[in-house]
């Protein structure tokens, strides 16, 4: 074998270092290539509830949606999953298909350990119907939050939130919830929140190992992970979320997160800090189709909030 010389040596490493770049862009077009691929637009339906059913689904199709996290009705006709009317049902979900629009999710958020039991049943209640039919809906994904012992609202802190006997408990819910959504295929979405049990994707990586079923999964949404603190630490942050728990991804949600006088505030998409390009780059390693929820804000918003989701598809 030749020893390389000295002006060998300055070829090769020259060669190396001009090809960098375009090994550099070769990855980041395929990255943009497999989001538009595989990320799909949706929204969620409520935001459309004022209008006619036919009107409301015509509107969510031209606006550029492909699906719909179901919330129950529009201005003439609402499906109530505590006085099932499934001819009712049938005519939501028959106008959505005519339409290609898919129902992606399955609103069943509730207050797994609401310390009302009376509250806590009603949710219960909703969520067993909804597992026990999902084939109804078309969809088998059921989106919930993960709980507080917060008596005023569910989406407010508690100190027994960080307990080790409030952990068991909210595992012990989602022990049960899973056990049933395996008796009829459906699968229960969990929405870690940092005002939450499930606070963080540490606990959200400790609750999918504690309760290792095929049928508990994730909604990712980055922005409700960030504290006020973690907002300058964006990039470490995201890419630990995703290291946890991103394979468990059944739908990701499209809005942003900023700084609040009380912790942190989460506005429609582009009226925040979320770094969007590396949450897509993250969606996009994924490598599977995944909806991409835009929420948080209402009608008068939809096309500049759908218009910068899209812009950021570029800039990854």
């Amino acid at each position: 074998m030749k020893t390389l010389n000295r002006r060998h040596w300055l070829e090769l490493t020259t060669a190396a270092t001009l090809s960098a770049p375009f090994v550099g862009a070769a990855a980041d077009d395929d990255l943009r290539a497999k989001v538009r691929k595989n990320l799909k637009l949706a929204i969620m339906s409520g935001v459309y509830s004022q209008f006619p059913l036919e009107e409301a689904v015509r509107r969510i199709a031209a606006d550029g949606f492909r699906g719909v996290v179901f919330e129950w009705g529009f201005a003439d006709l609402r499906f109530d999953p505590f006085a099932p009317d499934w001819d009712a049902l049938g005519k939501i979900t028959s106008a959505l298909n005519k339409q290609g629009v898919k129902i992606v999710s399955l609103y069943g958020y509730y207050n797994v350990v609401d310390p009302d039991a009376a509250r806590r049943r009603r949710g219960e209640q909703r969520m067993t119907l909804l597992i026990e039919n999902w084939k109804r809906f078309g969809c088998p994904v059921i989106s919930t939050e993960t709980g507080t012992f917060n008596p005023k609202s569910e989406w407010l802190e508690s100190p027994e939130n960080a307990t080790e006997k409030g952990y068991q408990d909210c595992r012990a819910a989602f022990e049960r919830l899973a056990k049933a959504a395996a008796k009829t295929g459906a699968i229960i979405a969990i929405e870690p929140y940092w005002r939450n049990l499930i606070d963080s994707a540490a606990r959200a990586e400790r609750l999918f190992k504690d309760v290792s079923s095929p049928t508990l999964k994730l909604v990712m949404d980055p922005c409700n992970y960030f504290r006020k603190e973690d907002l300058p630490r964006m990039k470490p942050t995201l890419e630990d979320i995703f290291a946890r728990v991103g394979r468990q991804t059944v739908v990701a949600h499209a809005k942003d997160v900023k700084e609040s006088p009380d912790g942190t505030d989460l506005p429609a998409s582009g009226k925040g800090v979320l770094d969007y390009p590396l949450y897509l780059r993250l969606l996009a390693r994924l490598d599977r189709e995944l909806y991409l929820v835009v929420e948080h804000l209402g009608y008068d918003d939809v096309a500049r909030s759908r218009d910068f989701v899209l812009s950021q598809f570029d800039k990854i």
